[in-house]
């Protein structure tokens, strides 16, 4: 086992002791700390090597998902980089502001179950700062139920039948007929405690289904469809949600038709044939994994009672903006009185999130001033790359700074990290530097402006929102580009 100190950077500092197994990757550290702190399981963290070998390190190492230094969490040991008592790495957590230090305190041979993960002190909540004692039981039975969660899901294989007959029960209901697509209800699991929001889709005769977005993690995808007239061309690459779908035969890939055909099922006309997709942020949309079809199971399950409701009687009520009509399940699964489920958006804020030196703004500043005009976009490309990492097909993100007055790619960038708010001024500021000259405007995204405008700041950039036409027009070119130049 390995021992490490984990202290928040924020005061007071709040901390945990860990023991970890010999061989832990940084990626089991990510969800130690996740549970640990009790923080949001959806985020992740970079982690940076700032002490190795008992002295600080000349190169900081980063460990980030599908890095492209090739050090990923899912393979890199902690005690193969954190060796010596006073090693020390730092844990940013993505599109967060918290942040810890984790150094290494033991890495002999302890006297633990050398399998399990175990916290063996701590104080403070993150969550309000108070230095409140914790419970250390607590935390390391939600370590165990990780431990063993992940064990058994390694052994179950999904409930396809369950979900496919129970989909062709709520197809026969037609729920379209009843429900407008912006009708949206919620689903509130009271045993534990998970609320779904759900949007019957075919209204319009086009697609039919249902999508199914979890509260935290797909809320955003959910209130850019509702309330957003210009959603971008590459939204979908974006999105985080669950499908069911009803499509014509021809639709079906091969691997559903044989899911269908498998469990001896089967369907004859248009819009009756059955898929169901996984859709995460950056990637290709997915078969469900256990624990999704789990959660669809239920969903459709209620998504019936609420159909059948709606046949009986019950209209669906007038609401403003992000309120939901929510169905609560009961703890004896019975669906309870509906009640109106109010969603705050909180204004985002940011911050500059890129490191710049007096050194390198004094040399930026240095540079002739332009009447050059630049417009600058991050998007998801729109092809596949498989990853070693993850078995899931990743969708590269590109940068692309191009002259307004020409449409000439000035800079440009391919690569497999998340697109977030550090991500686009990094790389905004990467291209900045790379340029002989100042330039006098940059044209961005009415999404991107506020994201970037605490780096503009700083470095004395003009930014101007657009529709970006020469970035559009790129675009249009690359479709007809074969996209394995682009892999290459």
């Amino acid at each position: 086992m390995i021992q490490l100190h984990i202290e928040s950077k924020k005061k007071p500092a709040i901390y945990r002791k860990l023991l970890l197994p010999k061989n832990s990757s940084f990626s089991m550290l990510d969800e130690m700390i996740l549970l640990s702190f009790d923080l949001d399981g959806a985020d992740y963290f970079d982690f940076e090597i700032v002490k190795k070998d008992g002295r600080v390190a000349k190169e900081k190492i980063c460990f980030l998902p599908e890095n492209d230094t090739e050090l990923d969490t899912d393979e890199e040991l902690v005690d193969e980089w954190l060796r010596k008592s006073g090693d020390e790495a730092i844990a940013q957590v993505i599109d967060a502001s918290e942040s810890f230090t984790i150094r290494l305190e033991n890495n002999e041979n302890l006297s633990m179950n050398p399998e399990t993960p175990l916290c063996i002190a701590g104080v403070g909540n993150i969550h309000t700062g108070k230095m409140d004692k914790i419970d250390l039981e607590e935390i390391n039975e939600l370590i165990r139920e990780n431990v063993e969660a992940d064990s058994l899901l390694e052994d179950l294989e999904p409930d396809y039948l369950t979900l496919l007959e129970l989909s062709n029960d709520l197809k026969k209901l037609k729920p379209w007929q009843y429900f407008r697509d912006d009708e949206v209800v919620a689903i509130h699991f009271e045993d534990v405690d998970y609320k779904v929001l759900v949007s019957v889709m075919g209204a319009g005769g086009e697609e039919f289904g249902l999508m199914i977005f979890d509260m935290e993690l797909g809320y955003d995808s959910l209130a850019k469809i509702l309330y957003e007239k210009n959603i971008p061309s590459d939204f979908s690459y974006g999105l985080n949600a669950l499908t069911v779908n009803f499509v014509d035969r021809e639709e079906l890939d091969t691997a559903d038709y044989l899911l269908i055909k498998d469990c001896g099922l089967s369907y004859r006309g248009k819009k009756n044939w059955i898929q169901f997709r996984s859709y995460l942020e950056g990637t290709h949309p997915e078969r469900p994994n256990c624990l999704e079809v789990e959660l669809l199971i239920d969903v459709v399950s209620r998504m019936i009672n609420i159909t059948e409701a709606r046949k009986d009687g019950w209209e669906y009520p007038q609401l403003a903006a992000h309120q939901y009509p929510t169905f609560k399940v009961q703890m004896d699964g019975e669906l309870q009185e509906i009640y109106i489920l109010q969603i705050n958006i909180p204004k985002p804020t940011y911050e500059c999130y890129t490191e710049i030196s007096m050194f390198e703004k004094a040399k930026y500043e240095k540079k002739p001033k332009s009447a050059l005009q630049l417009e600058y976009d991050l998007f998801y490309m729109p092809f596949g790359v498989e990853m070693e990492e993850t078995n899931r097909t990743v969708y590269p993100i590109a940068g692309m700074l191009v002259e307004r007055a020409s449409n000439l790619v000035i800079e440009h960038e391919l690569f497999s990290l998340p697109k977030t708010p550090p991500i686009a001024q990094g790389v905004l500021w990467s291209f900045l530097q790379s340029l002989e000259v100042r330039p006098s405007k940059i044209f961005v995204s009415k999404e991107l402006r506020p994201i970037l405008q605490p780096l503009a700041k700083i470095v004395g950039i003009e930014l101007v929102e657009s529709e970006l036409p020469g970035i559009r027009e790129v675009k249009e070119f690359m479709k007809t580009v074969p996209m394995d130049l682009f892999e290459k």
